[in-house]
């Protein structure tokens, strides 16, 4: 009974398969049914570069193909990582993996390309992947919870003031113009209804203009093209804990070649030729020529204002590489934690800032109807 039960949904999942396999090829190009991946994107970017990070850490350690693994990865995902993924793969038929990594934007983080760079380049790649896997780990820690929802209220509360502004400049300020001008004698107009009437009359004069320029802010803000110009020509120059982390990555990575026994000067000038910050590369460049011409290994640093002259001390004076190393973690986790508590400071107070100009903007607009209300009443009264 059960040999014929078994040989029965065996046929059927032949019959199930041969139907499945039979439907013609623009149907097939759909692709699966299921993915890892669910229909909402839930997932953050992290969290997948961190999952290709894995990947691609698995395939140096047992010698793959990154190819055909990047090309099934790419078949469990949706969307525009989906497709950065299939770039990927197929830029891997021409160049290697570094070259397709830098040539495919947001596959992984730009650090940590620079990281796989730099393994690559100083023959330290197996300790570098094991560093990224420990130190890249996406956390949802307090920082990221509390930017994550001061996004999420921002963005609804100033969607509801662009579809309430529209309405206020195409239905609301012609009929007070209107009234205005059926009423005889005209209430009196305080400078809160006068100044929201001027800003909703010149928005509808230049309504595309409008459009236009919030069309390309939104592109600025959420345009990867326009994040990774910030990330690399801005960000550094003007944020001080966006320095700090450059840094400690970059202590990080000098961390695995010193205690490999790599020498520093070759260190630096791989990451003077491909680190993807362009002041940070500048400065690298400084340091690295200050070597050549015979400088200390460790003091070019200090004057490229990469560690302090107490950091200087306290690497100069320990005897051997691994010490060295382990001061150059300490140093990048310390660094990483003061950046951390800076950027968390700041959100702890951007975030009510923004939360009292939007209650501004609705004081405002809730004043000014108000006010010519009353002041309407009153003119008929009298």
């Amino acid at each position: 009974m059960f040999a014929r039960g078994k040989s029965q949904l065996i046929e059927l999942l032949k019959q199930s398969y041969t139907k499945q396999f039979s439907l013609p090829q623009a149907w097939r190009a759909i692709g699966p049914r299921w993915y890892v991946s669910s229909l909402w994107p839930c997932d953050s970017l992290e969290s997948k570069q961190y999952s290709l990070l894995n990947l691609l850490a698995v395939a140096h350690t047992e010698r793959l193909d990154p190819k055909p693994v990047i090309q099934a990865m790419a078949c469990e995902h949706r969307g525009l990582y989906r497709r950065r993924l299939t770039l990927l793969a197929k830029r891997l038929e021409k160049s290697t993996l570094v070259q397709a990594l830098e040539k495919t934007p947001d596959a992984l983080s730009e650090d940590v390309v620079l990281a796989i760079r730099f393994g690559s380049q100083s023959g330290t790649l197996t300790s570098t992947y094991d560093q990224l896997k420990a130190t890249e780990k996406p956390q949802m820690d307090v920082l990221r919870a509390t930017q994550r929802s001061a996004k999420v209220y921002l963005v609804a509360i100033a969607i509801a003031i662009c579809v309430v502004l529209p309405f206020m400049m195409f239905f609301i300020a012609p009929t007070f113009r209107k009234m205005w001008d059926d009423f005889g004698r005209s209430p009196e107009i305080g400078w809160s209804l006068k100044s929201l009437m001027q800003v909703c009359f010149l928005i509808a004069e230049y309504f595309l203009w409008v459009c236009v320029s919030c069309i390309a802010l939104a592109w600025l803000v959420w345009s990867s093209a326009s994040q990774r110009f910030f990330r690399r020509h801005i960000a550094d120059r003007f944020f001080r804990p966006n320095a700090m982390m450059r840094s400690a990555r970059l202590f990080r990575m000098l961390s695995i070649a010193v205690e490999s026994g790599r020498p520093l000067s070759g260190s630096l000038s791989t990451l003077a030729k491909y680190h993807f910050d362009s002041n940070i590369r500048h400065r690298l460049l400084l340091a690295r020529n200050e070597l050549e011409q015979g400088g200390d290994d460790w003091s070019s640093l200090v004057d490229a204002r990469f560690i302090t002259p107490k950091e200087f001390e306290a690497i100069h004076s320990s005897d051997s590489s691994r010490v060295r190393s382990w001061m150059l973690c300490r140093m990048a986790s310390v660094k990483l934690e003061t950046a951390h508590q800076r950027v968390l400071m700041r959100s702890a107070i951007l975030q009510p800032l923004a939360i009292l100009l939007f209650a501004g903007i609705v004081l405002w607009i809730c004043f000014s109807f108000f006010s010519f209300i009353t002041n309407l009443i009153q003119s008929l009264a009298g």
